[in-house]
């Protein structure tokens, strides 16, 4: 068992790229305020706000104004009420000191493809019901693809990351399939985007096999693996130590992805997932690696390169 003193110690400095906070659609656990509040008491360095709905980025720059001890970041989910894979609304976000943008996530085809139809309410992501009163009422838009049906990135995505590479931002590939993600990826890097996060490659709808996981490592991603993803049993804990046994911690980004009312909040998440690593066997530098380093070098801050983890 980890001994906890140094599980609080590896949260000083820590960044959390995934976090839904309120005020949003859908019922959250904390809003913005109270998150600031006690990531601060844990010592973390800072976080980046997302909803599947709205840009948040006019939200981190008034708390950072508010909070300057704290990095808040904010970012864009590429989903149909921003206009999906909508090159004005990136070009408006960057403008405004965005930092990630997500490609499609509830308004992804690859969910439409795995989860839309299911029966049973209890294996449906906490954002479904949302999702389905849009389409019940007819409002909800196209399910959106970023490849065309013989795998080519379609014209819309390769101005999006344009875009997003004239304006520094972080790339997020949010829930795209994984036949999506190598595509993605290389268009991305032709485009000039300098970093790039492969979003929660263990949840059920976007997990990853090693071997797909391995190629992307080639490009110069980092893979944010997401806290909730084991936590709430949809994939087992180790299997998450094996797949980044497979591609190095200095591939890897821990985040939480919390927001949700029945989970904790994100500074005990936090602490959990780090005392799952360092139980599994990773040395307190690779935790860090995971928990500080990597976020802060692909959020710009820091210049160190996410391989120097020994």
């Amino acid at each position: 068992m980890a001994d906890q003193a140094t599980v609080s110690g590896l949260l000083q400095g820590a960044f959390d790229t995934h976090i839904h906070s309120s005020p949003d659609v859908l019922p959250r656990r904390f809003e913005d305020i109270g998150l600031v509040q006690r990531a601060t008491a844990a010592g973390m360095a800072g976080f980046v706000l997302k909803s599947h709905y709205n840009c948040t980025v006019d939200r981190a720059t008034l708390l950072r104004r508010m909070f300057p001890g704290v990095k808040v970041y904010g970012g864009i989910v590429l989903n149909n009420s921003v206009g999906g894979l909508n090159p004005i609304a990136v070009d408006v976000a960057g403008r405004l000191g965005n930092k990630v943008v997500w490609l499609p996530t509830v308004d992804s085809h690859n969910e439409f493809q795995n989860v839309s139809g299911q029966l049973d309410e209890s294996k449906l992501p906490y954002w479904m019901t949302i999702a389905r009163e849009m389409r019940a009422k007819g409002i909800a838009g196209q399910w959106i693809k970023c490849t065309d049906d013989d795998n080519r990135v379609t014209a819309l995505t390769r101005q999006c990351l344009e875009i997003i590479a004239q304006y520094d931002m972080v790339l997020a590939t949010g829930h795209i399939s994984p036949a999506e993600m190598l595509p993605v990826v290389r268009a991305a890097k032709e485009a000039g985007v300098s970093r790039i996060i492969i979003t929660h490659p263990e949840f059920p709808t976007t997990m990853l096999p090693l071997s797909l996981q391995q190629d992307l490592v080639k490009h110069d991603v980092l893979f944010e693996r997401c806290f909730t993803t084991p936590y709430t049993n949809k994939v087992s804990w180790e299997q998450v130590v094996a797949n980044i046994r497979g591609v190095g911690p200095s591939t890897t980004i821990l985040a939480t992805d919390l927001g949700q009312t029945f989970n904790p909040h994100v500074d005990e998440g936090l602490s959990i997932y780090v005392g799952k690593m360092l139980d599994a066997g990773f040395s307190e530098r690779e935790v860090e690696g995971m928990v500080s380093r990597n976020p802060a070098q692909v959020l710009g801050d820091i210049k160190e390169a996410p391989g120097t983890v020994e």
